[in-house]
């Protein structure tokens, strides 16, 4: 059994003044292995924090399920479900105002021994926030120091502290490394790394930064407008994308060639609103530049491509040849 399982979760909102219904997420199912890393990635408004926020159940779903180590989570009452946060963590996007800038780094990294192992002696806690700081990189007199004396990739280092000081199986990174600087961010993916291989740790790396998850990842799934479009391994995506969105994320980026011209897939228009109705047919029709009648009119869901690899386009097998042809309704580009 996979660590993580989610299965058909849906998380819809009632927009403000009453402008219609928010479907952040839509029948959502995959699932995350030991020691594993899965990316989550899509544009801006996609639903991937939402998602995220229904893994850890800071929210609950208005229907479907979230398997943790075998237990249903969506199942559990607020004391059964504080015992189980000790081993499901979070790192997330803005370091700075995750952190309570008015206690100390120490105090803010030993919290959550606090809250989960309430029998820890102090000076023992104290120890372990002096281990964890050292792993992560940080000097042992940080501990004194508050949040607004430190750069924004120490204070990133201080939100993967206090993360992984419980012991966790399981962290979901929300766009970690957005904030920061290129350099600062590989040094802050490295960490990650180097402490995903001594702890056996698991990781749902949600990111908008496709070149990014391409390096952390070992599986991929591809979100727009709460649906889950492509899935498989990273490598294998990245290198025969198939959902037309899919490539037209990987479109979006700049070769690090300046001789090399690769070929484009742009979409039209910008994403569109949640709130929008939603019925039969793919959610991304009325952007895609390869879409036909029976995109519009049948249920669409993932299907198998090859091995562990899902589309959700009944054009999937076409997606290649479309776009080296550049036939699909001089949408696709040099």
């Amino acid at each position: 059994m996979a660590l993580l399982e989610i299965e058909g979760v849906t998380k819809h909102f009632h927009a403000r003044g009453g402008k219609g219904v928010v479907r952040a997420v839509n029948q959502v199912s995959f699932s995350i292995d030991e020691g594993e890393t899965v990316a989550l990635i899509g544009e801006s408004g996609s639903g991937k924090s939402t998602l995220g926020r229904l893994v850890l159940r800071l929210l609950d779903p208005d229907q479907g399920s979230v398997w943790f180590e075998g237990t249903d989570l969506t199942k559990l009452n607020v004391k059964e479900m504080r015992e189980v946060r000790a081993r499901l963590q979070v790192v997330f996007q803005e370091p700075y105002e995750s952190l309570n800038p008015r206690m100390s780094i120490g105090d803010i990294i030993g919290e959550p021994l606090i809250v989960h192992n309430r029998t820890m002696k102090s000076t023992e806690r104290e120890q372990r926030v002096r281990e964890t700081l050292e792993r992560v990189g940080l000097p042992q007199e940080a501990a004194l120091r508050l949040p607004g004396q430190l750069s924004g990739g120490q204070q990133q280092r201080v939100g993967i502290a206090r993360a992984i000081i419980t012991n966790p199986k399981l962290i979901v990174l929300d766009e970690p490394t957005s904030s920061l600087d290129l350099s600062v961010r590989a040094q802050i993916l490295m960490l990650l790394a180097d402490l995903q291989r001594e702890l056996g740790l698991a990781y749902l790396f949600i990111s908008h930064d496709i070149s990014t998850v391409e390096y952390v990842s070992q599986r991929i799934a591809v979100m727009y407008l709460g649906e889950i479009l492509e899935t498989g391994p990273v490598s294998e995506v990245i290198r025969d994308p198939r959902h037309p969105y899919t490539r037209a994320l990987l479109s979006s980026r700049l070769s690090t060639d300046p001789k090399e011209s690769l070929p484009r897939l742009r979409l039209l228009g910008d994403i569109g609103s949640p709130t929008d109705a939603r019925g039969i047919g793919c959610v991304l029709a009325p952007r895609c530049p390869m879409v036909i009648d029976e995109c519009r009119s049948q249920t669409i869901d993932l299907q198998p491509f090859g091995p562990d690899h899902k589309v959700a386009c009944i054009r999937a097998a076409e997606t290649s040849d479309v776009l080296l042809s550049g036939t699909s309704t001089g949408a696709i580009t040099n």
